[in-house]
């Protein structure tokens, strides 16, 4: 489809208020008019995470209604604004999750996530997002797919693969050879972030809270489970490590385990937050900090270059992609229900134009 030819109105899910996933309702809106610097994409997919539900629940109040949910997009661009330059039209393409001022160091870098110069835009709650048949976005926020990717395994990547690709190489600068445990492994983030550490060459010690996740957990490549569903793994770990400690916890579930990790970790070792999914309080003791000298450091999002080293290790078959169902458009509600069941498999997808090029 060209630029020439695209329709007035699409087909979208929008909320206009908080709540249950009633809230969301089909509807049609204008199609999004471009900036100069901002390219329209055609949806091929758009994935649906936790941080959805939480949003469409209430859990970030300051966000304006209506809004059209959706961060993780994959499509192909159909149209671009009059500064852009070096997007063609039909190119396979995805969208980072946040959208900065395009122009500080951080920016530059492409770490929108990070922008100096102004609150980083969220994409599916600041700005409407990949729930609909077209989004807007920011040339400068694209990364294209290569060709050995799907578009569908595209629209779960920058959850998954890219934040834990940050979380491992650039902010717990893991080594081959060190041990690292994972917090909430059994999650999308985790079984991804657990594969990537392997990949690195790293040992990697998984901790669950329920004992049937055990198999699963070392079907996807953990040398060492810990079931703990008190969460008290530290010692656990310290045995598994002949008393060391591990050289880094990646701490995907956050408050609840955060004090087990800060025991579980060596001297000098390294724990990285990425995740809190009560958005609880924590409490820490600053001596642990001062005593063992460990770095706790935190993780949001990962950069465009970070994010195209993950696609690259993906198209090479280094790296695998759990992707789940594909639903409707029309499903996202239906989608939703079924993640807070806990009766969904695997990452789940809203399919809107599918692998089908997009200029048609």
């Amino acid at each position: 489809m060209s630029a020439a030819v695209l329709p007035e109105t699409m087909a979208a899910v929008r909320m206009a208020r908080f709540g249950g996933p009633e809230v969301l309702e089909s509807v049609r809106v204008p199609l999004p008019s471009l900036g100069a610097h901002d390219v329209l994409i055609r949806v091929a997919y758009c994935g649906v995470c936790r941080h959805d539900l939480l949003t469409r629940a209430g859990a970030f109040p300051r966000i304006d209604l209506p809004v059209i949910l959706g961060h993780q997009v994959s499509g192909h661009v159909v149209a671009v604004g009059e500064a852009v330059a070096g997007v063609a039209e039909g190119a396979r393409v995805m969208s980072m999750i946040y959208t900065g001022c395009g122009g500080c160091a951080a920016c530059d870098a492409g770490n929108q996530a990070l922008c100096l110069d102004e609150r980083p835009r969220f994409l599916g709650e600041d700005v409407d997002g990949g729930y609909a048949e077209y989004v807007r976005v920011r040339a400068d926020t694209l990364v294209p797919v290569p060709d050995g990717v799907s578009l569908k395994a595209a629209a779960v990547v920058i959850c998954t693969v890219g934040t834990a690709y940050h979380a491992l190489v650039t902010r717990a600068r893991l080594q081959r050879g060190e041990t690292v445990v994972l917090t909430g492994a059994s999650g999308g983030v985790g079984i991804h972030a657990m594969r990537l550490a392997r990949q690195l060459g790293a040992r990697v010690i998984a901790v669950t809270s329920s004992a049937r996740r055990r198999a699963d957990l070392e079907a996807a490549g953990a040398n060492d489970v810990v079931v703990a569903p008190a969460l008290d793994f530290a010692r656990e770990v310290k045995r598994l490590t002949g008393g060391r400690g591990a050289d880094a916890v990646i701490e995907i579930v956050g408050a609840a385990t955060l004090s087990a990790s800060i025991h579980a970790v060596r001297n000098g070792g390294r724990v990285v937050m990425l995740g809190n999914v009560e958005g609880l309080p924590a409490e820490i003791r600053p001596a642990h900090f001062i005593l063992k000298e460990i770095s706790l450091v935190g993780t949001k999002s990962c950069t465009t270059a970070e994010l195209a080293d993950a696609l690259a290790m993906i198209s090479a078959g280094e790296l695998a992609v759990d992707v789940g169902e594909a639903l409707p458009l029309s499903a996202a509600a239906e989608l939703h229900r079924r993640m807070e069941a806990n009766t969904a498999s695997g990452r789940l997808v809203l399919e809107v134009a599918g692998e089908a090029d997009g200029r048609r």
